[in-house]
């Protein structure tokens, strides 16, 4: 149930939703001109996941507009129901921007909300699950088992290949088009419309470099070998394909992308590396920081503006990588010596406890 901002009456959990929606009735002030760019300064992602938690909330039995203890012990509950801690904190988020929406104060930056979020951090810890990174050989095992001889596997082989030289999200690759793509000599130039970071649309291009004569893995010919058997002349490059084969018009959805990847993965038997379309863009910038490319370069790529976020990005596959704490002339030339001086250590005490002991020890111990 809500509480209707106007009157204070108990409304229907539909109704609440809906009444996200309708901002005019809050800011009566504003023109159809206004509203309209309010409703263009939140992307769609954006305004259905906010959706999807207020439904939450109400099935819950929270109300709208909310208090500071509505809202705390709203999260309380759901953390007993096993939700993780980044669950609660975009609904945290989603509720804060219904109240600023609604012109009216938020209690979610209020002390017992901040004070019970806190609490449940403590207990639980904020380490989010991150997307494994999958590396260039990885994508090559992959590819090798892609039967790129029919349309289907024209298609994925060069989805995938794109999706990790360019770093692309799932949402901006499924959201290419031919009249973005810009060929070159030296590669592709790819323009991005929108995405996750870019919502008002600032020109942003991503350089694809095409591989020499012979590589078979080379994004920029797979590419155009998707493009010449499908016959895409304009408009979405990666579409839907029926069971028949026949090339559908509409674009690929991001959750047909997580399912060609995993059928492939089983194939290629990597199921079990618990990959996901996010993989490529993890690998693109943990392989790229492994050869030693300047983190300017790789973020040119990956479109990365915030340090901090970057470097969650960069996946350590060695631990003892460029250790800051190598001052021995490489770690790798000492680990032989140590694995001898321990061997030899376990012998003496092996021998002592032979000497000491035999009496009491079987004929057929060594």
């Amino acid at each position: 149930m809500s509480r209707d901002i106007r009157n204070g009456q108990l409304i229907e959990p539909d109704e609440a939703v809906v009444e996200f929606e309708r901002l005019p009735q809050v800011v009566k002030r504003l023109s159809a001109r206004a509203r309209r760019h309010i409703a263009n300064s939140v992307s769609k992602n954006t305004i259905r996941g906010m959706r999807a938690d207020l439904r939450v909330y109400q099935r819950a039995g929270g109300l709208l507009p909310a208090d500071e203890f509505d809202i705390a012990n709203f999260i309380a509950d759901q953390r007993a129901l096993g939700k993780k801690p980044a669950t609660l904190e975009r609904y945290l988020n989603s509720l804060h921007m219904w109240h600023r929406y609604m012109n009216l104060p938020s209690p979610v930056r209020s002390m017992p909300v901040r004070a019970v979020m806190r609490g449940i951090r403590r207990s639980a810890g904020t380490r989010q699950k991150e997307a494994p990174p999958l590396l260039l050989e990885d994508l090559h095992r992959l590819l090798d088992h892609i039967d790129r001889t029919d349309l289907r596997g024209k298609r994925d082989g060069a989805l995938f290949a794109l999706s990790f030289h360019g770093a692309f999200r799932r949402s901006e690759v499924v959201a290419l088009y031919l009249e973005d793509i810009q060929w070159e000599a030296r590669g592709i130039l790819v323009g991005l419309r929108r995405s996750k970071t870019n919502q008002e649309g600032a020109e942003e291009t991503k350089a694809i470099l095409r591989a020499p004569e012979g590589f078979p893995y080379c994004p920029v010919r797979l590419l155009e070998a998707w493009l010449a058997a499908s016959g895409i002349r304009r408009g979405a490059v990666f579409r839907s394909i029926s069971l028949s084969g026949k090339l559908g018009a509409g674009r690929l959805t991001g959750c047909v992308v997580a399912q060609r990847l995993a059928h492939h993965l089983e194939a290629a038997g990597m199921a079990d590396r618990g990959f996901s379309p996010h993989s490529f863009r993890a690998g693109f910038i943990t392989e790229a920081h492994r050869r030693g490319k300047a983190a300017v370069d790789i973020k040119r790529v990956s479109g990365h503006r915030d340090q901090r976020t970057f470097e969650r990005y960069i996946r350590r596959t060695d631990h003892f990588e460029s250790h800051a704490g190598d001052f021995y002339g490489g770690v790798e030339e000492a680990l032989p010596a140590y694995q001898i001086m321990l061997c030899q250590l376990h012998q003496r005490q092996y021998q002592r406890f032979r000497t000491r002991y035999r009496p009491r020890v079987s004929m057929a111990f060594p």
